[in-house]
């Protein structure tokens, strides 16, 4: 035990601090990147263990990098130093208040989104923006740290357009509360009083601190639900659709793929998962006639509608009652037919809808091939033209991409009315890191091919990784889940860069919070 491990059990509870080689190595690394090996994980149960830990740290001079769900995959949680402590929040994820009057909720981060949802469905509210797809095990404190999209995204934003206030513990083990929760007798009701200091700690990747709180307003449920499913020959009338579908606020998910992912996703599941997810459509529907209606529907429909598909788009659009949710669904089929989009079989945003926390077994390939993603924010009227310096980024390095196999594909997306989300995905023959088989269903993991590790293959991704988080930087795209991946600190303008360098050392003057993360 190395003297920083030893100096955190003198003032922190044996039970809490981890130093198991296995779960060291396994929460050493993300999605796609192994990092230099921690010498501890410390899980916390209250604020009062986390101020312990900064303060021995602080006297130290030891990096703490904190950790959600771990389903990231820019290193955002990964260290930079090999003698660094790596808090996992996972114990603190209780459901603090439940306030249906005023209609905010707070939470402990280490909370789940699938957990959050699941409490407040009942009372018949959620959260606006409700979670990643990866929600059975990202957190709340993840997603905020991170920031996300996906559940809620079409209308409501990000996850931290979501947020009234973060309780955040800083580099001098000091306890920030934003938000009207920062005036000394008021509570977490209202997201400003004077400056946004709520913004501040959203998307710093726990570079300016440690979130340990979160109030997140609530939403009557919605009413009723409306479902479409379109074909496109080509991207570019599929990404028009999308961004006047965005424009005119009329879905809540908006997402398509191109014609390699989905079929990936066609592979995918199995028939006893596809039997599953349809007992949720059956479960979700309203009725005892809608619900023999939608589930003979899908299961006639099966998946062979998506055979010949190239580009597909999918949509979820909420009304307080059903005239609404048929309306948006119609005008959404108006936009899509005009653009020369041919309709299909609403099941697969149907049975999306009706498991919105599945297994994370997406993030491998459908034959057990490593998977990584990137990503940019861009405004509709660039994403034809960034989506094309993509592919000449593709284009320019096809030989390094056939040398090892690596095949490309696309998620698209929209969130709120003005932004469309592009996000590239790589998929490539290799084996598979300790946190795949951690995080993968135990029988969809044993039917995957094992493949060897082929040397250089991960460099080679890295390498046209690279490239294309070049290009996309070049073209002005905005990020999520920045952490060590993209450009933030070498892309700021001076002023704001100053900034956010001198916010970074009046919270961190020791410089012991996420070393690295945003470039800082």
């Amino acid at each position: 035990m190395n003297a920083i491990v030893s100096n955190i059990t003198t003032l922190l509870p044996a039970e809490i601090i981890d130093t198991d080689p296995e779960k060291i190595h396994l929460y050493s690394q993300d999605v796609f990147t192994i990092g230099p090996t921690i010498c501890a994980i410390v899980r916390p149960r209250n604020i009062d263990e986390v101020a312990a830990l900064v303060r021995a740290c602080r006297e130290s001079g030891t990096a703490i990098v904190t950790r959600g769900g771990g389903m990231s995959y820019t290193s955002g949680y990964l260290a930079t130093a090999a003698d660094s402590i790596l808090i996992d929040m996972a114990s603190m994820d209780d459901i603090v208040e439940v306030n249906l009057e005023d209609r905010y909720v707070t939470v402990e981060v280490g909370c789940t989104w699938q957990k959050l949802y699941e409490r407040l469905s009942p009372l018949g509210v959620r959260t606006p923006y409700w979670g990643t797809l990866s929600g059975r095990f990202a957190t709340v404190g993840g997603g905020l740290s991170q920031n996300s999209i996906f559940w809620g995204s079409g209308q409501r934003g990000t996850a931290a357009d979501n947020v009234l206030s973060v309780s955040v513990m800083t580099g001098k083990g000091e306890l920030i509360e934003t938000g009207s929760a920062s005036q000394q007798r008021a509570t977490p009701f209202m997201r400003h009083f004077g400056p946004d200091l709520t913004g501040l700690f959203l998307g710093d990747c726990g570079a300016l601190g440690i979130k340990v709180r979160a109030t997140l307003p609530l939403i009557p449920v919605a009413g009723a639900k409306g479902y479409t499913s379109f074909a496109f020959d080509e991207s570019g009338p599929m990404l028009r659709a999308m961004a006047h579908i965005s424009r005119e606020s009329i879905s809540t998910e908006c997402f398509g793929f191109d014609p390699y992912l989905q079929h990936q996703r066609m592979k995918r599941a199995s028939l006893a998962a596809d039997a599953q997810q349809l007992s949720g459509v059956v479960q979700a529907e309203s009725g005892v006639i809608n619900k023999i209606k939608q589930g003979a529907k899908i299961a006639l429909s099966g998946r062979r509608f998506m055979d010949n598909v190239e580009w597909a788009m999918f949509t979820i659009s909420e009304g307080r009652t059903g005239p609404e949710a048929i309306h948006q669904e119609n005008r959404i089929k108006a936009i899509c037919e005009a653009e020369g989009g041919t309709e299909l079989p609403d099941s697969i945003p149907r049975i999306l809808a009706a498991n919105p926390f599945g297994p994370v077994n997406n993030m491998v390939g459908a034959a057990g091939e490593r998977w990584l993603p990137v990503h940019g924010l861009v405004p509709h009227s660039r994403s034809e033209a960034v989506l094309a310096a993509v592919e000449a980024v593709y284009d320019q390095n096809r030989a390094l991409l056939d040398q090892f196999n690596i095949e490309t594909g696309y998620l698209i997306a929209v969130v709120s009315e003005q932004i469309t989300v592009l996000e590239p995905v790589f998929f490539w023959p290799d084996e598979l890191n300790a946190l795949h088989k951690h995080s993968l269903e135990p029988e969809h993991l044993a039917r995957l091919n094992q493949f060897a590790a082929v040397p250089d293959a991960w460099s080679a991704v890295h390498e046209v990784k690279t490239k294309v988080i070049d290009v996309l930087s070049q073209e002005g795209a905005s990020h999520l889940q920045l952490g060590k991946a993209y450009h933030y600190q070498s892309a700021l303008k001076a002023p704001a860069l100053d900034l956010i360098t001198g916010i970074k050392a009046t919270l961190d003057p020791a410089g012991i919070m996420n070393p690295g993360a945003l470039g800082l």
